[in-house]
């Protein structure tokens, strides 16, 4: 039987046959306050070894623990100003870039490449958003610079998936275009020299990653809540829809992790993608993924309450 070992050498202890599931100490917090990180294996072989018998691995299953900022029934649903300009800002400077790129489109050789590039910056963008999701829902916490709040939505977001769907645009997108504006300046300031293909491609590819959080709300909503537009990409396959992106909301979340179109996920998944970078991880830094691990009580999805 396949079993998972510590950087000691020794077993792990609960290791299953299937590499999967991972853990740390679940803390409670107020609501909005940063969790910890994920332990180390020398950390949880440390707390673990009280209660080990004397030259043995500690016994019983190993604890598990999240890093979420508690989604409570106060926290502000709707788009602020700032939000707004979050959203907008960023959006901007990624249709300036590519306003000048397409200033650099001269005739049907050039058309043709700014076409390859935007569907090249698709494709990708579905591999991108599977490799971010993956490493958000698995690693680092509420406290992590520049991150943290990301992190620990997506975490959360497991328990309460249901409160994507309530948030307006930019409420919803703001906090994944504010990181992207920095990138987008960069590469509007490029623009008059990168070219047709990389002018196209940077600033596509950036705007559909930072989309993917609508994309990603939209799979969660019935389709009588969607416009048509969106219902026809879905159906389609262009979008990610519910179906699909249901399939990554079984415990321990260790799949279909791609939210644009979803096209990367059976493919991602089948190989042991995700699985061989964990062993990279835990070969390099000593910190298992949380989906080795089936979730605590706590993080187990909720039910839904009913609209008053």
């Amino acid at each position: 039987m396949l079993q998972h070992r510590s950087l000691a050498g020794r077993a792990l202890p609960g290791a299953q046959q299937r590499p999967c599931v991972a853990s740390a100490r679940r803390v409670i917090v107020r609501a909005k306050e940063p969790i910890v990180a994920a332990t180390t294996l020398l950390e949880k072989e440390q707390e673990a070894a009280p209660s080990a018998a004397p030259g043995r691995g500690a016994a019983g299953a190993p604890s598990t623990s999240g890093s979420k900022w508690v989604i409570d029934e106060s926290e502000l649903l709707t788009s602020t100003a700032e939000h707004r300009a979050w959203t907008f800002g960023p959006m901007a400077l990624m249709g300036a870039a590519l306003a000048v790129a397409g200033s650099h489109v001269d005739g049907p050789g050039g058309a043709l490449s700014a076409a390859s590039a935007v569907l090249a910056a698709y494709v990708l963008s579905d591999l991108g958003t599977g490799v971010y999701h993956w490493s958000v829902d698995n690693y680092g916490d509420g406290s992590t610079p520049v991150f943290g709040r990301q992190i620990a939505a997506f975490q959360g977001h497991h328990v309460r998936p249901w409160t994507i769907t309530q948030r307006e645009f930019c409420n919803n997108v703001h906090q994944v275009f504010k990181p992207a504006a920095y990138p987008a300046g960069g590469m509007l300031l490029l623009s008059p020299v990168l070219g047709v293909w990389p002018g196209f491609f940077l600033p596509s590819f950036l705007f559909l990653v930072c989309m993917s959080q609508q994309f990603h709300a939209w799979s969660h909503m019935k389709k009588s809540e969607l416009p048509a537009a969106v219902v026809a990409l879905q159906d389609a396959g262009v979008l990610i829809g519910r179906a699909a992106h249901g399939a990554h909301h079984r415990p321990n979340f260790e799949g279909n992790y791609c939210i644009v179109s979803g096209w990367w996920n059976q493919a991602l998944d089948d190989s042991g993608f995700f699985r061989w970078l964990e062993k990279v991880v835990v070969a390099t830094t000593g910190v298992e993924p949380r989906c080795w691990y089936p979730p605590e009580h706590g993080w187990i999805e909720e039910v839904r309450p009913q609209a008053k």
